[in-house]
C-alpha cells in the first residue's frame, strides 16, 4: 500500500480520538500511547508557508502501531 503525507491537524485529531499523545522531542516528535509508553518517533515536514504534514513513512509507522495494539487506522469516533 502506498502512503501519502497527512495534514498535521488531521493526524492530531486521529491521535486524540485514540487517546494517544504527540510531544516535541529533540528534533522529531515522540508518540506515546494512552499509558504514556513511548511508541516511535514521528517526523513532521514544513515548508516556507504554514503547511505542516506528517511524512508518509511516519504515517505508515503509526498505522503499524495501531494494528499492533488491535486498533483501527484511522480511528473512528466512538
Amino acid at each position: 500500500m502506498v502512503y501519502k503525507p497527512l495534514d498535521e491537524n488531521t493526524y492530531l485529531k486521529y491521535l486524540k480520538a485514540a487517546g494517544w499523545v504527540l510531544e516535541k522531542g529533540g528534533i522529531d516528535y515522540n508518540l506515546y500511547d494512552e499509558k504514556d509508553i513511548f511508541l516511535c518517533s514521528i517526523k513532521i515536514s514544513h515548508g516556507k508557508g504554514k503547511k505542516r504534514e506528517v511524512v508518509a513513512h511516519s504515517v505508515h509507522k503509526t498505522e503499524q502501531k495501531f494494528k499492533e495494539k488491535g486498533l483501527q487506522w484511522p480511528p473512528k469516533k466512538k
